[in-house]
Order: C-alpha cells, then structure tokens, then sequence
C-alpha cells in the first residue's frame, strides 16, 4: 500500500481479506479517498465481493471516498454482476 492505493492482488478472495483489512484501515484513518488498484486481479469471488462491500462501509462511516481503478473486463463484468459499481465508483 502507498499513500492511499491499495493494490489488490491477482486473487481475491477471503485468503487475503485480513491483509486487506489491515491495509484499508490504515487508509481510511490517512485518506479522503481510497484508491483500490486492480490492474493485478484476475480471480474474485463472493467473499471478494463480500469484503468489498464491507470496505464500502467502512469508508461510509469515515466519510472517505473509496475507489476502484484499473479493472480488466471479466473482472468489471462480475463486479457489474453484483451492482457494485451502485456503490463504490469504479473509473
């Protein structure tokens, strides 16, 4: 993690979910905006939508804006699928 990007990794699933926790809390305390970067991801599953959706909460009850950036098609697709983007914004 640099300033407020967190890199999400090739698989995102519930394996990395405390690392991930970890990273977005120490973020969110530092940041406006949190920046999740996804050029690496290739694989998400439900429990990967599922701690989105937690971090999405967790930046709403801390005001902070959180961001989703450089996703591939399948991976815009499944989190399209889920209506993810309703609400987190994804660029």
């Amino acid at each position: 993690m640099t300033n407020n990007l967190i890199r999400i990794p090739k698989r995102f699933d519930y394996s990395y979910s405390s690392q991930f926790n970890s990273d977005l809390s120490i973020a969110l305390d530092r940041h406006q905006e949190v920046i999740l970067d996804c050029r690496d991801l290739e694989y998400i599953d439900s429990a990967g939508i599922g701690i989105l959706v937690m971090a999405h909460k967790k930046s709403h009850s801390k005001n902070t804006k959180l961001v989703i950036t450089n996703l591939n098609s399948s991976a815009r697709e499944i989190l399209g699928l889920a209506n993810l983007q309703k609400l987190i914004e994804i660029r």
